[in-house]
């Protein structure tokens, strides 16, 4: 029932595919200027792009659950530590990305890095 109705705004939207928001991938050409390729013809440069914090270096807080004597800890009955860590997630040259394309096709949301180990 949701699925026709869907098709129903679609329909009478029109337009073509490629007017749609889309998944795309691509791999980094250049990380400054930052540059990804999509394919042979197109090279999209750092104004078509907004990127995702899953490609980008940024701080995450966590807290440390003492499990051990050994763990350094301020005060003898806390049982966790909070903590701030960099997470080092930014595109370099090579990588291969997952990007979203936005309706209308001309900016690029870049959300995930593929085949990081």
């Amino acid at each position: 029932m949701a699925g026709e109705y869907l098709l129903k705004q679609f329909n009478k939207r029109g337009g073509h595919a490629s007017e749609y928001s889309d998944v795309v991938f691509g791999k980094v050409v250049s990380k400054s200027p930052l540059k990804i390729e999509v394919s042979n013809t197109l090279i999209l440069t750092e104004d078509f792009l907004t990127l995702g914090r899953n490609v980008t270096d940024h701080k995450e807080k966590i807290s440390i659950v003492k499990d051990s004597d050994k763990m350094i800890i301020n005060k003898p009955e806390d049982k966790t530590k909070d903590i701030e860590i960099m997470v080092k997630q930014h595109l370099e040259e090579g990588d291969a990305v997952a990007m979203i394309r936005k309706d209308g096709g001309q900016e690029f949301y870049v959300f995930e890095k593929l085949g990081d180990d």
